[in-house]
């Protein structure tokens, strides 16, 4: 069984590599939406077709960020209640951690919360009025 400070690591580390890449969604949601403005500006149903693709594309990725960062504090906590299962000491901030995760241990999962689903249809439905509602 890890120690609590591997755990806290590997929790960092995983968050790290998770918050990079919601960096690079974030360039590529800002590039969608210029790509909307151009594409809603065209006649060209073919641009409107494929920028609608490339935007639902960035916007299921950034669902996978969200899914991924929810899998890592589910996992961690996961790890930090069977280690309290087992009978090894863990620090109160462990045991705030795993209280607070929302089903510590469970399988990822691609359904977002109710906050994470209104944002990422309102990126959504702002890109796709920008495409294809007339101006």
């Amino acid at each position: 069984m890890p120690t609590e400070m591997e755990v806290w690591s590997l929790f960092w580390l995983a968050t790290l590599a998770n918050a990079a890449y919601f960096v690079g969604l974030a360039f590529l949601i800002w590039v969608s939406f210029r790509a909307a403005n151009m594409a809603g500006d065209s006649d060209n149903l073919i641009g409107k077709i494929v920028v609608s693709i490339f935007c639902l594309i960035i916007v299921y990725q950034v669902n996978f960020n969200f899914g991924a960062a929810e899998w890592v504090g589910n996992g961690i906590a996961g790890v930090f209640a069977a280690m309290q299962a087992q009978g090894t000491e863990i620090s109160q901030g462990a045991q705030n951690f795993i209280s607070n995760a929302p089903e510590p241990g469970a399988a990822f999962n691609l359904v977002p919360d109710a906050l994470s689903a209104l944002f990422l249809l309102c990126i959504l439905f702002m890109q796709m009025f920008n495409i294809w509602m007339k101006k």
